[in-house]
């Protein structure tokens, strides 16, 4: 364990403040906020909820910080980030991220969980839903003004499932969606399924969606390949992700050179930085 030297100090992020939001069977969601320095637009600012705040927020927040401080060079504004985590010390809550982030599924589709094993409860994305419109959206709105027509939803992996379920099952619920390595192998493809049903319907004024998956994230197979990769392969990342650009269709498709499902959701910060709070929107 580090032992500090005299004199040191914590390392937090500018501007960040952290809440507990009360979840209805016990336990609490763990909501980091930080709010841009200076007034705020007249609409007031726009906002980029993310999932899995614990793992990403912190770089969220920076890269917000500097490239937003330089607009008209970068193509980002500033905005509020909201971080949507858990009580853990960890960068993730396994058991909650897999019940909160997922559909309803037929256990039968899903076979073993990527990372090896059996899976944890599944299918909370509605009561997951209803707590970011009704707790998490009321909550940052009376902390600063917001402008309700610019907020945005990111999400990575099972997080990039949901985001995209949002899409699907309330349209209108943020103004732009970014989904990283999106899970759309979940419950057999079965969102993709529904898209072509529900795509006829969907309002004019849906969200605008960005995609993006890492370019190492369906790999070719090779001799004497372990496992990891065989999964991978089967979950065709980069092909179900450009199935459901092409068909939505989203404005942004995009392949991140070298990246694998790790890395991809911080490569992918830049660009999702730039489509979902544009310094001209």
């Amino acid at each position: 364990m580090l032992r500090p030297a005299a004199g040191a100090m914590p390392v937090v992020v500018p501007g960040a403040h952290c809440f507990d939001v009360p979840r209805d069977n016990g336990g609490v969601y763990r909501v980091m906020i930080a709010v841009p320095e200076g007034p705020p637009p007249a609409a007031g600012f726009p906002v980029l909820y993310h999932l899995d705040g614990n793992a990403v927020f912190a770089s969220m927040v920076e890269a917000l910080r500097i490239q937003g401080a330089r607009g008209l060079a970068t193509g980002v504004g500033p905005g509020i980030i909201v971080g949507i985590g858990y009580a853990v010390d960890g960068p993730f809550d396994r058991l909650r991220r897999t019940l909160d982030y997922t559909p309803p599924a037929d256990p039968a589709t899903l076979g073993e969980r990527p990372d090896g094993g059996e899976w944890s409860p599944t299918g909370g994305a509605e009561a997951f839903l209803e707590v970011l419109e009704a707790r998490v959206k009321p909550m940052v709105a009376g902390l600063a003004p917001v402008d309700p027509a610019r907020q945005a939803l990111f999400g990575h992996s099972l997080g990039g499932l949901f985001a995209l379920h949002t899409l699907l099952a309330r349209p209108c619920a943020f103004a732009r969606i970014v989904a990283v390595s999106p899970s759309l192998w979940w419950n057999g493809g079965s969102l993709l399924r529904e898209l072509d049903v529900r795509h006829a319907s969907l309002p004019a004024t849906r969200a605008r969606v960005m995609l993006a998956v890492g370019g190492e994230e369906e790999p070719p197979e090779t001799p004497g390949e372990d496992p990891h990769a065989a999964r991978r392969r089967a979950h065709r990342l980069i092909t179900n992700a450009r199935a459901f650009a092409d068909r939505l269709p989203a404005e942004v498709f995009r392949i991140l050179p070298g990246e694998n499902h790790g890395s991809a959701v911080h490569a992918a910060l830049g660009p999702a930085l730039r489509f979902a709070l544009p310094a001209v929107p």
